[in-house]
């Protein structure tokens, strides 16, 4: 409950929220044009690795049948933890489990992302922003920090349109699916 969050230190947490925000929200603003010109390809590049990722865990969770539960349980890891926790209960996953993959598939894209974008020959802004961002979100986007600001910005818009879009998706691909 919120009253036990508050009283376990989350009015701290909270409170650093704040300035956490607006440090993230200084270097969009400082980036806003390239983003503004590239945003149908971070959309575009967002669509596609939604499908792609949803697609390989219901055919290969078919192939192997593995539980339609435990299927629908890895289709929201691609969202940041609250995105995917509330997806995964609204479509019939584990929510407990679907946080574990989360952190899985953060913590892999950023140690092996870069290794995958350059065997890929990926070497845009645009490319490694959006490849980072949609596949290990907040992980993925704080190990972009390392290539540069544009790209880390870049990722960071594009783990918010992974939220987004992730979220229209897999509740109305599911009912099509299942």
């Amino acid at each position: 409950s919120h009253r036990e969050y508050r009283a376990n230190g989350g009015d701290i947490l909270s409170g650093l929220l704040s300035p956490a925000i607006v440090a993230l929200a200084i270097p969009l603003f400082k980036e806003r044009k390239i983003l503004m010109k590239n945003f149908l390809s971070i959309l575009i590049g967002v669509a596609i690795g939604i499908v792609a990722l949803t697609s390989m865990n219901v055919v290969i969770g078919g192939m192997l049948n593995i539980d339609k539960e435990l299927i629908l349980t890895t289709l929201p890891q691609l969202a940041t933890m609250p995105i995917a926790i509330s997806l995964a209960d609204q479509i019939g996953g584990i929510p407990s489990m679907t946080s574990s993959f989360v952190v899985v598939a953060g913590i892999t894209g950023a140690i092996i992302g870069p290794t995958v974008l350059k065997f890929f020959r990926i070497t845009s802004t645009i490319g490694k922003g959006v490849g980072m961002g949609c596949a290990s979100h907040i992980i993925g986007v704080s190990r972009l920090v390392k290539e540069g600001e544009k790209e880390a910005t870049i990722g960071s818009v594009t783990m918010i349109v992974t939220g987004i879009l992730i979220s229209i998706f897999i509740p109305y691909g599911t009912k099509f699916i299942f």
